[in-house]
């Protein structure tokens, strides 16, 4: 029988010899700038501006193309919607009431602008709309 024996342990301590550590950023990247279309901004997206006062709560907007409408209730007074209406589109050319229904018309510029004001609970309901006034050929 052979006996072998083996020693993890040394007397001597030797110096390791080490690999000095170099760091290194991680390489930088630049990608070319890409050129950027100059694109102009849809006037007043697109759409039509139907001015509604500021507690509009507004069920119903269509905006797109004339004539367009806006439909909305509000809590103020007919006479505070009609003081609004009046510094948005000048004085009425016309003034009708007809089941409780007061039918403003307003003409500015090229446009044809109905607003109609009727009462509903405690609340007035508002519905504007905006038609052009000129004739297509």
């Amino acid at each position: 029988m052979v006996t072998i024996g083996v020693s993890a342990c040394s007397s001597t301590q030797k110096a390791e010899e080490q690999t000095p550590l170099v760091l290194v950023d991680p390489p930088i990247i630049v990608e070319p700038e890409q050129e950027q279309e100059s694109v102009s901004p849809p006037i007043n997206n697109g759409l039509i501006h139907l001015p509604v006062v500021d507690d509009a709560q507004i069920f119903a907007e269509f905006s797109d193309a004339l004539p367009a409408i806006v439909n909305y209730f509000t809590r103020l007074t007919e006479a505070e919607i009609i003081d609004f209406y009046q510094q948005e589109f000048g004085s009425a050319y016309s003034q009708e009431r007809k089941r409780d229904r007061l039918t403003l018309k307003y003409q500015k510029n090229d446009e044809k602008i109905r607003v109609v004001i009727s009462p509903q609970n405690r609340k007035r309901q508002v519905d504007v709309m905006i038609e052009s006034n000129t004739l297509l050929p």
